[in-house]
């Protein structure tokens, strides 16, 4: 039986208290600590979708709500807070990041056996501290055996340093496996319980100094191997997913984004994010966990019931994927006005334009115009007169095409 005391130890790293505060039965009298950083814990998927949530500062708070979590924060933040009404938790942001504890993958599928991820790990040089089963995969989670702490002496480039080990680590167990590539990096995570934990060891952590050797010895590999397999690549795998392009994750990760006018802003970026997600065959259910705690992180959220909107608009189908003008503008406008579409996307294929509606274009695709026609028929000829005599030109002036 796995002790619930140690995997809490071992992931969080010094990062909370030993002790409650307040109300501990376990403080020994006279006992001092000092304060530290917070995580936040969801009892529930619905909660975590409006951020209705619990802050915890110490361990003994996290053993008190064994099982009775369902997701939580693995990384530590400065602090928390909660909104005066409604139950809501504000502060899992990644501005307000104090420790990076460790990297989470999750695996979409169950198709395959989780001793198929020790075996990945085997070959990386690099086994997984735990792994987690969920409704409808695993997750994995590599732990750092000393946290990447997050200071103003760094300028707070250790958080920049830990996304890009963090996207090769996920493209080295996508090589195998259905990888959520959209995963927030240091985000929400499902939460190891007495049920759920198939593999822990404790021994499995290594440092950030060598998880950076590992993903510089593998970005070079992969630059080498994408220049020399480039088009056998493609032709195996089809077009990429959008979510699978360097602009997503950077876009996924902004929070500085508002709504202003003349620009594209916070609607412009969740409908953008919302088509990649859908484009890349994403079920609807993964794009709303996103979404959600995208619309948390920014400076100026906006309303539940508009994200949900901008959701069911992208997963209409009247459109097929998100447009590359409008991604290079919102990457221009709030990542970084000098990206160029090469930093932005690793291919020039499979782009779509926006899908308007039928009857909101003049002329028609060559699919659509047997319909067409026949409903133009429907409309100029009659049971008296089912004959229609007219030039090609008096039809194309009346726009049936």
């Amino acid at each position: 039986m796995v002790n619930m005391n140690v995997v809490y130890k071992t992931i969080l790293g010094s990062g909370l208290r030993e002790f409650k505060y307040l109300n501990s039965h376990l403080k020994p009298v006279g006992h001092k600590e000092k304060m530290k950083g917070s995580i936040f814990g969801f009892r529930e998927k619905e909660a975590l979708k409006v951020g209705r949530g619990v802050i915890l500062t110490s361990i003994e708070a996290m053993n008190d709500n064994t099982d009775n979590f369902t997701h939580w924060t693995p990384n530590v933040y400065r602090y928390g807070k909660k909104r005066e009404f409604g139950g809501i938790v504000e502060g899992y942001s990644e501005k307000n990041l104090r420790q990076i504890n460790t990297f989470v993958i999750g695996i979409d599928s169950k198709s395959v056996n989780w001793s198929e991820v020790l075996l990945l790990g085997l070959d990386m040089g690099f086994m997984p501290t735990m792994v987690l089963e969920t409704p409808k995969g695993y997750q994995i989670y590599h732990v750092l055996s000393r946290p990447a702490f997050v200071t103003s002496k760094t300028n707070y480039k250790v958080v920049d340093v830990a996304k890009k080990i963090s996207r090769n680590l996920k493209k080295a167990y996508a090589s195998k496996f259905n990888v959520d590539m959209g995963c927030n990096d240091f985000g929400i995570a499902r939460v190891p319980r007495k049920d759920n934990v198939l593999f822990f060891d404790q021994d499995y952590r290594y440092s950030f100094d060598e998880w950076l050797n590992w993903s510089l010895k593998r970005s070079d590999s992969l630059l080498e191997e994408n220049k020399e397999h480039e088009m056998r690549l493609i032709r195996k795998h089809g077009r990429l997913r959008q979510i699978d392009e360097p602009w997503f994750d950077m876009l996924l990760h902004r929070g500085r984004i508002r709504g202003q006018k003349g620009v594209l802003g916070r609607n412009n970026a969740i409908l953008t994010l919302a088509l990649a997600f859908f484009s890349s065959g994403k079920e609807k259910e993964n794009c709303e966990f996103n979404l959600y705690q995208f619309n948390g992180r920014l400076s100026q959220p906006l309303r539940e019931v508009e994200v949900q909107r901008i959701i069911d608009s992208a997963y209409s189908g009247k459109y097929k994927a998100a447009q590359r003008a409008y991604i290079t503008q919102l990457m221009q406008t709030w990542v970084d006005p000098s990206l160029t579409e090469a930093e932005l996307f690793t291919s020039k294929s499979s782009w779509y334009k926006f899908a308007r509606p039928r009857e909101e274009r003049r002329n028609s695709h060559f699919k659509e115009r047997e319909d067409d026609l026949l409903a133009y028929l429907r409309k100029k000829c009659t049971v008296d007169k089912p004959y229609l005599t007219c030039t090609s030109k008096e039809m194309a002036e009346q726009h049936w095409y």
